[in-house]
This record gives C-alpha cells, structure tokens and sequence, in this order.
C-alpha cells in the first residue's frame, strides 16, 4: 500500500463522515477500521485496490497470514463444516447442483457432495485448490469462470468480508444461480458483544484485520443484499462460548473455546447463547437469500 489513499467515503451510502473506530489493527499494519456516521458501515482504510487484493490472496493469505498447510486446514476444518452440513442439511436435494465459493481445502464440500449431485468450488490460493483437486473436487479460480445458471445452492463461509466489492460480487453471482436457486453467506458480525460491549483492548488489536476489508452488522448486510437484488432473511450464530469470553477478559489472548468446561455446564453456555442470539450481538451473521424476480 504503497500509494496515496484515496480519500475517505463510504462504500454503501458516500458519505465522507465516516469516524475511527480503533487505532490499531493485527500486526500493526496501516490501515485502520472507520464507521459511517451515515448508515453505520464498518470498514478498512485505506483498503486494498483489487491487484493488491489479487496478490495478497494468491500469494501471502493462506501461506503467509493463516500459514496452514492444506491438509492441516481440511483437516480442523471438518467439526465445523460437519456442523455447517447439518444446520442446512434440510436445503440439500439429490437433484441439486452446489458451488462453494472460498472452498478453501474442500472440506465442506466433501461432506456435504453424498447429499447433492454435484458439487464444485472457488478457490483462489493454488496450493488449497490443488488439494481439494486432488479429494476429487472439482474447483475454479474466479466466478467469472463458471457458466450462468448453472447452480441450485451456492454458499460463501467468510468471504464477503474480505472483498473490495461485495455488491458487484453478489450481483455477479445472481446470474450464476438457476430459477429457484438460493446462496447461504456466513460472515463475522460487528456487533459482536465482545466488540460492541466487552470492548477489551486487546481483543480489538486481533479483531480488526487487513484480511476483512468490511464488517456487516445485521443493518449493513441486508443494505447491500438489497442493492445487490435479493430477498433475505439473516440469523445470528455463536461459534464461540462462554470460555472463550472469559478467558479473553482473565488473559487477554485467543484460545479460549471449552477452556471451563469443566466449570459451564452445557444448559448455561445455551443460556448466554440464547442470549446473545436474542440481541443479534454473537460473533456471526448467517444469511439465506435468493434473487429478486
């Protein structure tokens, strides 16, 4: 980032009263997160243009950022793509055709492909789409790449958060989905009671981060599902417990999930759960969409 910035406004609505939100982001780099005054977007200044973002994510996010061999990260990632099959499990049909973009390893995708008949993903990183290849899953670069109409479901597990354009993204990927069809996001939400009411200084260093360039809350996200031409309905989601908030207060450090478990018994994490799902501050936001008519 090398060049001047271009100057402050946002995205959704133009406004240019847009306010710093925190003075640090993960590993000290320059930009820094700003809200709108206007319509409350959460976002990354500067952020990077779309040739950084291209080398950033083909080069340096998973080699470099997350620094996770591929068989590692399909690996961990089964307990919670396992998780995911069972949550939407009720939208999968033999006859339906399924994208996954963000495939990552393919770990989604190989739980998920006996449930449908058939599946593919996107993937940008060469060294996870190699892997996933090779569990026989057939992957793309780009979703430019993929015919239109050409899918039933299509899910995207913390992608939009990452991209210099989710509009334009989102309205792309209408004309890939077939009569009918539908897209499940998953993204971080920004009014996550550790960041909008436990506010602990050094859970906000690690929270913002130069890989997610927005930060939706229930508002902003069903702003840009509305520009981009679709009907939605959007749920909160816990993935992390009570454990993981208290250890965040006592050590100040990630790492806490099930840490007292030998103290929370399963009704009380439910409890805080339900909670924080009844005032939209958990740490996700899910969504079910499907394209205006």
């Amino acid at each position: 980032m090398n060049r001047a910035p271009p100057p402050l406004h946002c995205y959704l609505c133009g406004s240019s009263d847009c306010r710093r939100v925190h003075d640090h982001i993960r590993y000290g780099l320059p930009p820094r997160p700003y809200r709108c005054q206007q319509c409350g977007l959460v976002f990354l200044h500067p952020q990077m243009d779309p040739e950084e973002e291209r080398r950033f994510y083909e080069k340096e996010y998973r080699s470099g950022y997350v620094d996770e061999p591929p068989e590692k990260t399909f690996s961990y990632s089964l307990s919670e793509s396992q998780e995911r099959v069972d949550r939407f499990r009720t939208l999968f049909s033999p006859e339906h055709d399924l994208l996954e973009i963000g495939c990552a390893a393919g770990s989604f995708l190989s739980l998920v492909r006996p449930y449908v008949r058939s599946v593919r993903g996107i993937e940008v990183t060469p060294t996870y789409a190699t892997f996933a290849k090779e569990q026989g899953i057939p992957v793309a670069g780009s979703l430019e790449a993929l015919p239109d109409r050409a899918f039933d479901l299509v899910f995207s597990f913390h992608v939009l958060e990452h991209l210099h354009d989710p509009i334009r993204h989102l309205t792309l990927l209408r004309s890939k989905l077939r009569r009918g069809g539908q897209v499940i996001i998953e993204v971080p939400n920004v009014d996550d009671i550790l960041v909008s009411v436990y506010r602990i200084p050094e859970h906000l260093d690690f929270y913002w981060e130069i890989a997610h360039q927005f930060y939706f809350s229930k508002a902003t996200l069903a702003m840009v599902l509305e520009k981009a031409g679709y009907h939605h309905e959007i749920f909160p989601l816990q993935r992390y417990d009570l454990s993981n908030h208290i250890y965040w207060m006592l050590y100040r450090k990630p790492g806490g999930k099930g840490h007292f478990r030998h103290l929370f018994s399963r009704e009380l994490d439910q409890e805080y759960e339900k909670i924080l799902k009844e005032r939209f501050i958990t740490d996700t936001l899910y969504v079910r969409a499907s394209p205006m008519e």
